[in-house]
């Protein structure tokens, strides 16, 4: 091989990595609630919000979560048909992508939440040392 095909080889490899590598990633743009309009009725969407105080509980022995999302601005109630996520906890932040419905809800299908981190620092003050 000489390096003119050396080049255009590593070249093929280098995209076929990237490709199967990148296969499935949704690039689609997280919204917030109040992002949310009557023209994402029907649309598939990304939405981060925090799961609102008392709002949050199961239904059918477990196999539906609903809780509402809410930005500190607007709330929306989710629907989502699996069982609860053992960190989906009330005022935890949470990202759900679904399909916005007529009655303005989300019927969501996956579900991200943030775990909370046992590393989070403890709010301290900082003592210099001299």
């Amino acid at each position: 091989m000489d390096k003119r095909q050396k080049t255009l080889f590593a070249f093929a490899v280098i995209i076929a990595v990237l490709v199967v590598g990148l296969w499935g990633v949704d690039f689609q743009s997280t919204l917030t609630v109040s992002d949310l309009t009557d023209g994402h009725v029907g649309q598939r969407v990304c939405v981060e919000g925090d799961v609102k105080a008392g709002t949050l509980r199961a239904i059918d022995n477990g196999s539906t979560v609903l809780f509402t999302l809410t930005d500190g601005n607007n709330d929306i109630d989710v629907s989502y048909k699996e069982h609860q996520p053992v960190n989906l906890m009330e005022g935890q932040p949470v990202t759900v992508t679904g399909t916005i419905l007529s009655d303005h809800t989300i019927s969501a299908h996956q579900m991200v939440t943030k775990c909370p981190s046992k590393y989070a620092a403890e709010n301290t003050t900082l003592k210099s040392i001299q």
